[in-house]
């Protein structure tokens, strides 16, 4: 039961991934990258290699719409690099998948030791390791594009210090803020369907 939950979580993330990627939200100038909700979610309740899969496709949605639905923004052509739009993308929810790893062992340690309430150090190291994927993704983009693009001019966009800058200035608060509050109560519910909570795994 637990694996056709899992392979249900991981069609439903990995679906909603591609779908988030055809429909972006725009608040204003801001367009937020819904994508990496359901890829920060997979890579904090599932195995490397879904977390390396969920962020591979996250990128390939990024590089096609970077030639289609996407095509028209100034970004675009930036987006058109698979190292820029897909590479990035893969390496960024690892990290968040790695540190909750590395944290929950800490965490389970001084649980015996009698430290903190075992729902409370969960949420709190997901909300951290959901802030980390999401500052590990800008920062792997951004610096992508710095070096392969600083100081050049792609498309009709010269690569200054102060097109990067506002680049991240009201997508990267908002995804952050967002992210480090949807990802934690949704990989707890997830968890606690497939008994994780009360295993104590």
């Amino acid at each position: 039961m637990k694996r056709s939950k899992r392979i249900a979580i991981t069609a439903v993330g990995l679906a909603l991934i591609v779908i988030f990627g055809l429909m972006p939200i725009s608040f204003g100038t801001a367009t937020i990258a819904l994508t990496l909700l359901p890829v920060l979610v997979l890579a904090l309740t599932q195995d490397w290699k879904i977390t390396l899969t969920a962020g591979l496709i996250m990128g390939l949605v990024s590089l096609i719409g970077a030639f289609t639905t996407g095509a028209g923004n100034i970004t675009a052509p930036l987006f058109r690099n698979p190292l820029v739009s897909v590479v990035t993308r893969m390496i960024a929810p690892l990290a968040a998948h790695g540190l909750q790893r590395l944290l929950l062992a800490v965490e389970r340690r001084g649980k015996e030791e009698g430290h903190a309430p075992r729902k409370a150090a969960k949420i709190a190291i997901d909300a951290v390791c959901a802030a980390v994927g999401v500052v590990a993704n800008t920062a792997l983009v951004l610096g992508m594009i710095w070096l392969l693009y600083g100081g050049k001019t792609v498309g009709d966009s010269a690569i200054t210090p102060e097109f990067m800058s506002a680049m991240i200035s009201i997508n990267f608060v908002i995804e952050l803020i967002a992210f480090t509050l949807l990802t934690p109560p949704i990989v707890y519910a997830i968890n606690a369907q497939e008994g994780k909570h009360a295993s104590g795994n």
